[in-house]
């Protein structure tokens, strides 16, 4: 009759918990950082898109990345666009050209942008989320 010992289960069992608790700064610096990776995308992406003779790069410069604000899913961080450019709200500006208006066609660079790079957003969550993992011996 076969034997199956093991040893050191007890403490693998305790990871698993305390990778279930998740400190809030560990969550807080994910997002963060997957809001870095997005925030940069859309400024690259406004640069890129929305060219023209009365564009200033007002729209790349404005955008900024907000506080973690707690959800009901977790954690989130927004990605904004901040002060004013020809008389008006960045913002303003960056919604008309997401969405366009009459006699102008939209030009969507933040849904192209958060398209192409929410691989990239994930992944530095992970490298945040490991670099916790490794620095508890997890």
């Amino acid at each position: 009759m076969a034997v199956f010992s093991t040893s050191g289960i007890d403490r693998y069992a305790l990871s698993l918990e305390e990778l279930e608790n998740i400190p809030g700064g560990v969550i807080e610096e994910m997002v963060l950082s997957e809001g870095e990776v997005i925030r940069k995308g859309q400024a690259e992406e406004a640069a890129a898109m929305l060219q023209g003779p009365y564009y200033a790069g007002d729209v790349a410069k404005g955008a900024a990345l907000g506080k973690p604000k707690k959800t009901a899913d977790g954690k989130c961080v927004f990605v904004s666009f901040k002060g004013t450019a020809h008389g008006n709200r960045v913002a303003e500006i960056a919604f008309i050209n997401e969405f366009g208006k009459k006699n102008q066609p939209p030009r969507p660079f933040i849904s192209t942008a958060n398209e192409k790079h929410a691989e990239a957003a994930v992944e530095a969550a992970a490298k945040v989320y490991d670099e916790y993992l490794k620095k508890n011996n997890l």
